[in-house]
């Protein structure tokens, strides 16, 4: 049996550091994957949340509406005002938002929409993904709602 010597222990002291440090790479790798995944849903589950929320939004407030404050009737603006109030957590300046009516099967018109009709709200978003390792860094998510407006 053979006794080391101090000066062996010492050399392989390096291998525990080059060990640790590529096993925190991975590591920390697949951990900032799990939480751009995570933010990934949340944006996803917003956007078509958003486009809900908005067509909602002009459908109770069209070209009838009286009685109801924060835009009534509601025109584009209001709408986008709206969804982009809503939206916590997301970069706003990456939001796009469409509405129109949709009067017959083919011509489309400016809110608000009269009684009848049909509100389109699409909402788009570029998500920015953080983990580099990712082979394309941004994912349009995009979402479309469509309601009757019925007075």
């Amino acid at each position: 049996m053979r006794i080391r010597t101090v000066r062996q222990r010492n050399g392989e002291a390096g291998n525990a550091l080059v060990e640790f440090a590529l096993s925190m790479v991975v590591i920390l790798t697949m951990l900032f994957g799990i939480i751009d995944v995570g933010r990934a849903l949340f944006a996803y589950d917003w956007v078509s949340n958003a486009a809900r929320l908005g067509t909602r939004f002009a459908v109770v407030r069209g070209a009838t509406c009286t009685q109801l404050s924060g835009g009534c009737p509601a025109i584009q603006s209001d709408v986008i005002n709206y969804i982009n109030g809503n939206a916590a957590g997301i970069n706003t300046s990456e939001v796009t938002i469409h509405t129109h009516c949709i009067v017959g099967e083919t011509s489309f018109g400016l809110l608000p929409c009269a009684p009848g009709t049909s509100v389109y709200v699409q909402v788009q978003y570029s998500f920015q993904f953080i983990t580099p390792l990712v082979p394309f860094h941004s994912w349009l998510m995009t979402s479309s709602s469509q309601m009757v407006v019925s007075r």
